[in-house]
């Protein structure tokens, strides 16, 4: 996917109440403006003050904050994705272009469609050539320690509940697959978050052995798109 327009940058002064975050633009030195961050995970490692970043800016009058958190680049310099979704836009192009090869026979992709037990919405619908369906979740990894992808950043019932909807998918016969998409240039791997959700590494860790699938995709991030390159192992234990 790439941005619609040049991306403002800036400096991260604070976020604070989940929503907010005040930034000092390099446009208007020494003048904070507040963005609205699109992120409700705890963001850890994601949003020190003093890390660079990038803002759209939206002509929406009605908007109370006109520009939106995008990216930011840690110290260390790597990029981070922080609107999270931007996940299912990166996802969805990849699975277009058959990224995921194990997904390659599903041609026909469709967003948010109801289905379900508790009447959620699938991030994507794949239909193959033969009317095979396959359920694919998506979610946006941010957090990275040592190189590794961990998946929640917070304990989450609602990451649980998911798992637990592609387990229904595959006992009607259908594939399902949880799709991490690693929103973060430092990780060669992605984890289930055993030591934040040990009950959503244990739901994972069930689904893998009812038949959910699980992979992860690789991303080229900077200011002017970002783009899934390739995949990443997806490592499932309770450790």
């Amino acid at each position: 996917m790439q941005f619609n327009t040049p991306l403002e940058v800036g400096i991260l002064r604070q976020r604070y109440k989940r929503f907010l975050a005040d930034i000092e633009f390099t446009t208007q030195p020494q003048s904070i403006e507040t963005v609205h961050c699109p992120n409700t995970g705890a963001m850890t490692g994601c949003a020190e003050p003093g890390y660079k970043v990038w803002c759209s800016v939206s002509d929406n009058p009605k908007r109370k904050y006109a520009k939106t958190w995008e990216l930011a680049q840690n110290f260390s310099g790597d990029w981070i994705v922080i609107n999270t979704q931007r996940a299912n836009q990166v996802a969805g192009e990849a699975l277009q272009r058959g990224l995921v090869t194990e997904l390659a026979d599903f041609n026909e992709w469709l967003a948010e469609q109801r289905y379900g037990e508790q009447n959620s919405r699938i991030d994507w619908l794949g239909t193959s050539a033969d009317g095979n369906r396959c359920y694919v979740e998506v979610k946006s990894v941010t957090l990275v320690e040592q190189q590794c992808g961990y998946f929640p950043d917070t304990v989450s019932a609602r990451a649980i509940k998911h798992v637990q909807e592609l387990e229904h998918m595959c006992e009607q016969g259908h594939r399902a697959v949880m799709l991490y998409v690693c929103m973060h240039s430092g990780a060669d791997q992605i984890k289930p978050a055993a030591h934040i959700d040990p009950n959503y590494a244990n739901a994972c860790i069930n689904a893998a052995q009812k038949g959910v699938e699980f992979y992860a995709l690789n991303t080229d991030i900077n200011e002017q798109g970002i783009r899934a390159n390739g995949v990443l192992p997806v490592m499932l234990s309770n450790e």
